[in-house]
């Protein structure tokens, strides 16, 4: 089975609902594959949406040294900057989220993100500046946050949990 096939088995896995098999799957992808950076991005995924945060900022960093693919550059950096946020690589997070809010200006997720990281690094008032142009720009489009909203809900029910005393925030 070539390596696009095994990535189109583990994207079928994916949206039949099987994150488990699709990490199990990605991880021995990039074991076969380790310098390709479509099976390092699969893995990269694949623990994040498990929240295996620390493996997934492993996989983020070495497909940063092999190099994103322009076309994957927008979602990467979104993904891996969330991913460095909860890590507690806040300033880095920040700063990688920051400047690609200026490349991709339109994206209301990576401003949403990036005002999430803003938050975590102890910076409220431009936290929620920034969360507040995140939701302006996410009204101003059909798909609003897009995939990331499913995400965005998450964080903001832990938000609020963290702020009752229920349980405390993941950074």
């Amino acid at each position: 089975m070539t390596i696009d096939d095994e990535l189109a088995a583990m994207a079928a896995l994916r949206t039949n609902g099987d994150h488990e098999g699709a990490h199990v799957r990605a991880l021995e992808l990039v074991r076969q594959h380790p310098g390709d950076v479509r099976a390092v991005l699969a893995a990269a995924g694949a623990c994040d949406r498990l929240g295996f945060e620390r493996e997934a900022v492993v996989h983020y960093d070495r497909a940063l040294e092999l190099g994103v693919p322009d076309e994957q550059h927008q979602d990467f950096t979104l993904c891996y900057g969330s991913t460095l946020r909860n890590v507690g690589r806040h300033e880095e997070a920040v700063a990688r989220l920051a400047e690609a809010a200026t490349v991709y200006p339109d994206d209301a997720a990576m401003r949403a993100f990036l005002a999430l990281a803003l938050h975590s690094a102890g910076h409220p008032t431009l936290a929620l500046a920034t969360m507040l142009e995140a939701a302006l720009a996410a009204a101003a489009r059909p798909d609003g946050f897009g995939r990331y909203a499913r995400a965005l809900g998450l964080y903001q029910a832990e938000l609020v949990n963290a702020a009752i005393g229920d349980e405390p925030m993941g950074d």
